[in-house]
């Protein structure tokens, strides 16, 4: 009996890494993958993080000037628009995009015969289901699936910590996407639907945009919303500076003087190149805003 059940077991795993294999992508596409990918060309900093999160980096062949590897690999340029002949020039048999403001670009990539996986989650439980699927298009679906349960352990534990907090005890959060540039009207920020809002609920805060609905989730708020909803807790995600400055930044707007979070020095600072990328690594933030919610 033993004897039979490993031979079943490697039948099942032969069947599983075997190629071609279809997958449906993050924009709903239909995608054949004719053999374990040797070169790929990231166009998604995004993307990036998931083959960095499994150890599959030394597939990549080239990225954007914004990526985590750049510097290591030969860059293509930016993100939109795309250039075309340098991504072709690499020789890829796979380009992860991102999907959003690139779809547009996929077709043209397809266009000249490249294969093309959009990486495009919205929510946390999106971004366990990319790391899933990028492990599967790699053949080492077992390590994809595995960290995907690490991750949704880590997340339900902080979730049932933060669930024992009544709801209207929670604070009220805002979270800026960058730093406010003085005169700004509007302020961009995570709402429903978004992986962001997620964090921010999981963590025990209320997100003073989710009760409303933007493309991909993020939205313009205006500083009227902004004052109307008075945020106990404002976190900000820095991409240049210190946190301190960036700190010194919100206290200083002049929109924001007089709001409960300012005046309480309530502002958390949290790396916007990982907050602002749906991939796994975004599991970081967990902990630190539900320490910082907490206190």
């Amino acid at each position: 009996m033993r004897k039979l059940f490993g031979f079943i077991l490697t039948v099942l795993v032969v069947l599983v890494i075997s190629y071609p294999i279809s997958i449906v992508d993050d924009l709903g596409r239909l995608v054949t993958i004719d053999h374990s990918p040797k070169r790929v060309v990231s166009v998604s900093p995004a993307a990036t993080r998931y083959l960095v999160y499994l150890g599959l980096q030394d597939k990549v062949v080239g990225v954007t000037d914004w990526d985590v590897l750049a510097g290591k690999v030969e860059k293509i340029g930016n993100m939109f628009p795309l250039n075309v002949e340098r991504i072709v020039s690499l020789k890829p048999d796979l380009v992860f995009a991102f999907g959003g403001f690139q779809t547009p670009e996929i077709p043209k990539l397809e266009k000249i015969g490249l294969k093309v996986v959009a990486i495009n989650p919205q929510s946390l439980d999106g971004i366990l289901r990319s790391l899933v699927m990028v492990g599967y298009i790699f053949g080492v679906e077992d390590q994809a699936e595995r960290k995907a349960g690490e991750l949704r352990e880590k997340m339900l534990n902080i979730a049932k910590k933060a669930y024992k907090v009544p709801i209207n005890r929670r604070p009220k959060v805002l979270y800026l996407s960058s730093t406010p540039q003085p005169g700004s009207k509007e302020i961009w920020t995570a709402c429903s639907g978004s992986y962001m809002n997620d964090l921010i609920t999981l963590a025990g805060g209320r997100n003073i945009a989710a009760s409303l609905a933007g493309p991909n989730g993020w939205i313009p708020l205006s500083i009227e919303y902004i004052y109307k909803e008075n945020p106990d807790v404002i976190i900000v995600a820095k991409f240049f500076g210190s946190d301190e400055d960036v700190k010194n930044a919100v206290e200083n707007f002049e929109a924001f003087k007089a709001l409960k979070a300012v005046r309480d020095r309530k502002i958390l600072v949290v790396d916007g190149n990982i907050a602002s990328q749906p991939a796994p690594q975004i599991f970081n933030l967990l902990e630190v805003m539900y320490r910082f919610l907490s206190r």
